[in-house]
């Protein structure tokens, strides 16, 4: 059965990586996944490449935030399927759906932990400030106005493995769980440890948390990750264990060459496509 949730949005947002190859991959997610309740397209403006207080494309960025924020606050949805876009495409929905789940995990699927803080960042890029943003410490133009979406033990970081020393040091510093690829692909039940069955969760799903090899159409390989398969019933093991509200598929880029069934696969592992018979 099909995921059930009150609205879609497609965000063809990629100033958040500054790769536009994956501003396709929103529209062709979108033509992917059927959709049995309200679609919304959000508009993205091109807006000046510069950056401000080490933040690339912030006006922008600020700007589709804020767009976001304004059409849910208007429909109130309590379950949202993100179709981006790099992964600064759904922070305005995880945010909101905080706020509607108290206390729901984030299951954060990327070879990234995108968890620098403005002034870290190494190249300026959002994308690698979005769950930072939501723990409280990104740029205020993209937190808003509210208040830390996340707390760390919320978090479950899954196949990270690419990370900046920063990144390192707030992992170990914290109550962020991560777990790399290997911990991943041995036991994908092993994500949803001591979370309590039927618990809200949400699910950002970076699709370069897999082996470029099995999955290269991303917008940041990173070697060293869990095949498709592994991260499919991953995916499915959150699905089985919670109640899950919110989806965000992120960083598809579409123009690079692969194989569309290890695609259908990692989408439904969270029942957005009908699964395959057998």
């Amino acid at each position: 059965m099909v995921w059930q949730r009150e609205v879609d949005l497609v965000v063809p947002l990629w100033q958040g990586g500054d790769d536009v190859r994956v501003a396709a991959g929103a529209g062709a997610l979108a033509r992917l996944v059927p959709t049995h309740a309200g679609r919304l397209h959000i508009a993205v403006s091109e807006g000046p490449r510069t950056a401000r207080d080490g933040v690339r494309n912030l006006d922008t960025l600020a700007q589709t935030a804020q767009r976001m924020r304004e059409r849910l606050a208007r429909r109130d949805p309590a379950r949202i399927l993100t179709l981006g876009g790099d992964c600064a495409c759904d922070t305005a929905a995880a945010q909101h759906l905080a706020r509607r789940h108290p206390g729901m995990t984030v299951y954060w699927i990327d070879a990234h932990a995108d968890l620098n803080a403005p002034a870290q960042s190494p190249s300026g890029l959002a994308h690698g400030m979005a769950l930072r943003t939501l723990l409280g410490e990104g740029h205020p133009d993209l937190m808003g106005q509210a208040p830390p979406a996340l707390s760390p033990d919320q978090v479950v970081l899954a196949g990270v493995r690419d990370l900046d020393p920063p990144e390192r040091a707030y992992i170990a510093h914290s109550a962020v769980t991560a777990l790399g690829p290997a911990e991943l692909a041995a036991d994908p039940r092993g994500l949803t440890a001591g979370r309590r069955a039927g618990s809200p969760a949400y699910v950002h799903l970076d699709m370069d948390v897999c082996d470029p090899l099995e999955m290269p159409a991303v917008s940041v390989p990173a070697p060293g990750g869990p095949g498709v398969a592994a991260v499919a019933r991953a995916l499915a093991a959150v699905a089985a264990h919670h109640s899950v509200v919110g989806v965000a598929v992120t960083e598809y880029a579409p123009v690079v060459g692969h194989d569309e069934d290890r695609l259908a696969a990692l989408l439904s592992g969270l029942d957005l496509v009908e699964r395959a018979a057998g």
